[in-house]
């Protein structure tokens, strides 16, 4: 498993995160058991993950503590608080109080069956909600890093709805968070261009999620989203071949697979320390695993990528 040291934490970390969010939740939302998820957590540490990403939201905190048990002290356990309250939209203003953040935290810590958070990050920050997070909420933060049960902070951007990353670049320009959760894909690189530089002089630790959704692992549905960008203008319509836009990825042994040319291409973008994989499949893993530790993809391939998607800003790359 490659490794790296994650920003200013100094943590040393896997390239992969196992996420337990996303579509699968550790497979639980597709039928499988608690018993199978935490046997899937145990079974990436055995492969060298040393990092796992949940957050109350998904359901998949106990399962994470438990499948941690008996090697916390060799796992980086990061977990997500809302900034608003619970049953409201993500997109409202009606904010949690500093002491509400607290019992969020308090009631993470127990699910995890751990005395510390390694990483906390406020979850899906929309920029009309940013100001409150770092006024109201990061005062009590600061106060549980300071009592110890927090190690490092940060925030997780609105993919997708916040376009231009507003969010994380206010975050990067007030200097006062540890570490990002960003959206970036090969059809999507746009926090190369809006965030990635200033944070790499700050020396945050950018973890990428979005890497592989739904329509960029099948031929038939990243076409479909590429025809809908060229519509949209976000794509020149005379860059790719209408008819096979992202062929030149499989072609010539540059990948196995749509899904392994995903992870590497944001593996290796600058910037980005850690890659997100979330799967409910051992042997899907294993690929995932495999994906993020291979090589950058043929530098004549990413200058195509770059020619084409390089001004787009709405797409996630998830199903429609």
């Amino acid at each position: 498993m490659d490794t790296t040291i994650f920003g200013r934490t100094g943590l040393k970390v896997s390239a992969a995160v196992l996420g337990a969010g996303g579509n699968s939740r550790l497979g639980l939302r597709r039928g499988g058991s608690e018993a199978e998820a935490i046997d899937l957590v145990r079974a990436a540490l055995d492969r060298g993950i040393n990092f796992i990403d949940t957050a109350p939201v998904y359901g998949t905190e106990e399962v994470v503590g438990a499948g941690v048990q008996g090697r916390r002290n060799s796992v980086i356990l990061a977990t997500k608080a809302r900034c608003t309250v619970q049953g409201s939209s993500y997109e409202s203003s009606e904010f949690v109080t500093p002491g509400e953040m607290r019992r969020s935290v308090e009631a993470s810590l127990k699910a995890l069956r751990t005395d510390h958070i390694d990483i906390l990050q406020l979850h899906g920050v929309r920029p009309h909600q940013y100001g409150f997070c770092r006024d109201e909420l990061l005062p009590e933060l600061l106060q549980l890093r300071d009592e110890g049960k927090l190690r490092f902070l940060g925030v997780t951007e609105s993919f997708g709805i916040d376009r231009e990353h507003k969010v994380a670049q206010s975050a990067v320009a007030d200097g006062v968070w540890d570490v990002l959760m960003l959206g970036c894909n090969f059809v999507n690189p746009s926090i190369a261009r809006f965030v990635l530089p200033q944070a790499i002089e700050k020396n945050i630790g950018i973890m990428a999620m979005y890497a592989v959704r739904g329509a960029l692992a099948r031929k038939e549905t990243l076409d479909s989203l590429v025809a809908k960008l060229v519509e949209k203008g976000e794509v020149p319509p005379d860059l790719l071949d209408a008819e096979d836009p992202l062929g030149f990825l499989l072609e010539n042994g540059v990948a196995g697979s749509l899904t392994e040319a995903a992870y590497r291409f944001c593996r290796h973008v600058p910037g980005i320390g850690v890659v997100m994989t979330g799967t409910g499949s051992l042997a899907h893993l294993e690929d995932n695993i495999a994906a993020i530790n291979g090589s950058p993809l043929p530098a004549a391939v990413l200058d195509r990528l770059s020619a084409a998607f390089a001004n787009v800003t709405s797409a996630t790359g998830d199903l429609d």
